[in-house]
């Protein structure tokens, strides 16, 4: 089956309130062409708060049993204007090893721009289920903690206040590593 891309547009945010319209293109690889992967969960009417208290060292995450990870990046957005949701491409599980059956256990996550990022950034990972708040450009969290590892993963980036954002905010690096049982 072909891969095809995601599309995504930007919203206005007003407040706390996070809105943003995803069109999104179920796509799977031939490794799971008998059961899709779940995409990533678009931000379309959701809320979450400004802390995240779930994320922690790699130490603090506990020792749960972990039997296998899967590592993928895509590249971040471009993003042009400030009190706008930019999502990025889903990150999808590579091969065949991941079961739809597998949990997550931790997932560790790094995004990079290529250029400085003014104050004021909110960055979110979001699997099918949750969006996490983000509190660093790189971590681990187990926030998705016994949900399938057979997911796609996606950041969200919003830049508090309103109107252009000169020079833009250029993506380089999306990446996840999620280990799961």
């Amino acid at each position: 089956m072909q891969m095809l891309p995601t599309a995504r547009v930007g919203l206005p945010v007003a407040g706390n309130c996070i809105a943003v319209l995803i069109f999104s293109v179920l796509h799977c690889s031939a490794a799971c062409a008998a059961e899709p992967v779940p995409q990533a969960r678009n931000l379309e009417g959701y809320s979450v708060s400004g802390t995240n208290a779930q994320i922690t060292s790699p130490l603090a995450a506990g020792n749960p049993r972990v039997t296998g990870s899967w590592v993928n990046s895509t590249s971040g957005p471009g993003i042009f204007h400030r009190g706008t949701i930019y999502q990025a491409t889903q990150i999808a599980p590579i091969g065949n090893v991941v079961k739809p059956t597998s949990l997550t256990r931790r997932v560790n996550w790094r995004y990079s721009f290529l250029t400085p990022v003014p104050n004021g950034l909110r960055a979110y990972l979001c699997n099918y289920i949750r969006c996490v708040a983000l509190n660093a450009a790189t971590g681990t969290t187990a926030a998705f903690n016994g949900d399938s590892a057979y997911s796609n993963f996606s950041f969200a980036f919003v830049i508090n206040g309103n109107g252009s954002l000169a020079p833009a905010l250029q993506g380089q690096l999306n990446y996840v590593a999620v280990n799961y049982e």
